[in-house]
């Protein structure tokens, strides 16, 4: 069967599961969108690769121009071919069940791909020496990321810390209102995903693509993260009571959507690039499953045709300007108090801000590498810790990341007591090839 004709027996089973698609406001124009990337590509002449003949998979490509290869798809972009990635020998190794990801697609590909060591334990240097040359970030803004990841997430004798869960569920980059964020482009708040905050949710996912689908030129824009941020930020005020936006960790969750057009564009964004769909799913690890009509989290990886990274570096500056005036804006999310203008304002809610601002500013050393030094440095905390029914200033004890602080974090159950579940099923390494999220968790989701 013709490609063609396959895309067009699929479109009523397309547009049925994205019926509610950010972007897409029906199912008729969802299906009238197809259908004109269809003429558009038999007008072109454009021919698929073997490797792209999955009829739903290749539909949603057409958001990014991949059917013409990524040759093409960095348009009139400049590209030097020493910018060509992966580099010559540097090869994609899927990791194993022993290796640490977490929250940072970029940072586990190039984990992927040794440019970090594979198991997931990376130091400063490394990380660096690697977010330059595999995606061209400045080094003022990976010296600022890197830094509060060691100090908050990490170990500062080794100046080293884990990409996702560290040792014995200790730190790492999964280490919730350090380095991790609540509001991110593609992972679910801690709260509402019950501890997980490092798997890739298909719904987020979902609402993405229906924003780059409204899109002119069906790129994952600055202007279409701007909206998915401004999305996502209102259900997080609405249905997350817990929602942590403290400085540190909201630059990064600001950032992040900064970052996908800048960092997974095919070439320079701004500059003749392209952040189209090929290029932004492979290296975030989403995979379009048929059989489910979800996204499958996939390990992350350069896309295998001809990825060139920006020729000039992102730095801390131009990702601050373009994070705070062109998606901050969108949907403004009141620092240190972010129910405020929200129903879940409360004495509770605001006390759990308090207790995680302490816990967003205090190391790793002194937060949670032993339960015993978490106990010392927060006896007061402990004290109060009956008075208020089990959690920590009104702030259930759950909605703290594993082991800092509060004792009692890793309990079963999460957020809620049922449905219990084992205490590392949501807060441990991230594991693939699962589809995770299916549909927005306006309740702890700890059944997921």
């Amino acid at each position: 069967m013709k490609f063609t004709q396959a895309i067009v027996l699929a479109l009523p089973a397309f547009a049925a599961a994205f019926p509610g698609m950010a972007g897409v406001n029906s199912r008729a124009e969802l299906e009238d969108y197809i259908r004109s990337e269809i003429k558009r590509e038999q007008l072109e002449g454009r021919k698929a690769k073997p490797q792209l003949l999955n009829p739903v998979g290749k539909l949603l490509g057409a958001l990014g121009d991949t059917v013409s290869g990524l040759l093409n798809s960095v348009g009139s972009a400049i590209v030097v071919a020493d910018n060509k990635r992966p580099e010559e020998g540097y090869e994609f190794i899927a990791p194993g069940p022993g290796d640490s990801r977490g929250p940072c697609p970029g940072l586990n590909l190039l984990a992927n791909y040794g440019y970090l060591p594979r198991d997931g334990y990376v130091n400063f240097g490394q990380v660096l020496e690697a977010t330059s040359r595999g995606f061209n970030m400045g080094t003022d803004l990976a010296t600022v990321l890197a830094t509060f990841a060691v100090l908050g997430s990490g170990d500062l004798d080794g100046l080293s810390f884990y990409l996702g869960s560290g040792k014995n569920g200790i730190g790492g980059l999964n280490r919730h209102s350090v380095v991790e964020a609540d509001v991110s482009p593609n992972r679910e708040d801690y709260y509402n995903g019950c501890g997980d905050n490092h798997h890739l949710s298909s719904r987020l996912v979902k609402q993405m693509v229906g924003y780059a689908a409204e899109d002119p030129n069906k790129e994952f824009s600055l202007n279409v993260m701007a909206n998915h941020y401004a999305q996502s930020a209102g259900f997080s005020k609405q249905y997350n009571p817990y929602l942590y936006y403290f400085p540190f960790p909201q630059i990064v969750s600001l950032g992040a959507f900064a970052f996908y057009p800048n960092f997974f564009s095919n070439g320079t964004y701004g500059a003749g690039g392209v952040a189209n769909y090929r290029s932004i799913m492979s290296i975030i690890g989403a995979e379009y499953d048929e059989d489910t009509s979800e996204f499958k989290y996939v390990p992350e990886r350069w896309p295998e045709e001809g990825w060139y990274r920006r020729a000039t570096p992102y730095g801390a500056v131009q990702a601050l300007t373009e994070a705070f005036t062109l998606i901050y804006t969108r949907n403004i999310i009141v620092p240190a108090v972010a129910q405020v203008g929200t129903p879940n304002l409360s004495v509770q809610t605001f006390l759990c801000n308090i207790y995680q601002g302490i816990n967003s500013i205090t190391p790793l050393v002194l937060g949670g590498t032993e339960e015993e030094t978490a106990k010392a440095v927060t006896w007061a905390l402990s004290v109060l810790d009956p008075i208020l029914s089990k959690t920590a200033l009104g702030c259930p004890d759950s909605v703290i990341s594993p082991n800092e602080l509060f004792p009692n974090s890793q309990q079963e159950g999460g957020p809620v007591v049922p449905p219990r579940v084992p205490s590392d099923a949501n807060t441990g390494d991230n594991v693939y090839n699962q589809i995770y999220f299916t549909n927005a968790p306006k309740t702890p989701q700890c059944s997921q």
